[in-house]
């Protein structure tokens, strides 16, 4: 993901030198047709140099317009995939209900079993007992993966919730 988001701002900045360069172009064009003498063929050959000036601008400006329209149109079609994530768990003070299991659905379905990270933010548990917390995933996959947040022995828990982020693996060519 950073390498796609890297090549856009080179891109970018290509565009924004080519432009620069366009527009030092015509000041030089301009400077030098200032200078020159208003014969008839001095005029002729200044109304050439603007059409083409204007022609060159608006093809340079078409172009320019062309690839970020391009660059959106790929973005928005999903050949990029990125990171998802969400929050799974329950907070039901004075219920206990844990344990609690479900199954969490990426939208969209990755291309490829993704890298997930996962982490505690929130525990609620009883003073008067152990607080003991176990966190399980199982089958990930590239449409979803299972989470199950269970206590065990005589811990009392109201609340724990559970952050995560799944994010397509970095592929690295050797």
């Amino acid at each position: 993901m950073q390498n796609c988001i890297l090549l856009e701002i080179e891109t970018l900045d290509n565009v924004k030198m080519y432009t620069k360069i366009l527009l030092a172009t015509v000041l030089v064009i301009q400077i030098a047709h200032d200078s020159v003498d208003a014969s008839p063929m001095n005029r002729e050959l200044t109304q050439y140099i603007n059409e083409h000036i204007k022609l060159g601008l608006t093809q340079a400006k078409r172009e320019v317009i062309n690839h970020m329209e391009r660059r959106v149109t790929r973005y928005a079609s999903g050949n990029k995939e990125g990171c998802q994530s969400g929050v799974f768990g329950e907070h039901a003070y004075p219920e206990i209900k844990f344990p609690a299991s479900g199954y969490i659905t990426f939208n969209p379905p990755f291309t490829a079993v993704p890298a997930l990270v996962y982490g505690l933010y929130l525990y609620d548990t009883s003073k008067g007992s152990n607080s003991r917390l176990f966190i399980d995933v199982t089958n990930l996959s590239k449409s979803g993966f299972n989470m199950k947040i269970r206590t065990w022995a005589d811990t009392k828990m109201w609340g724990a919730r559970i952050s995560w982020m799944a994010c397509p693996k970095a592929t690295v060519d050797v």
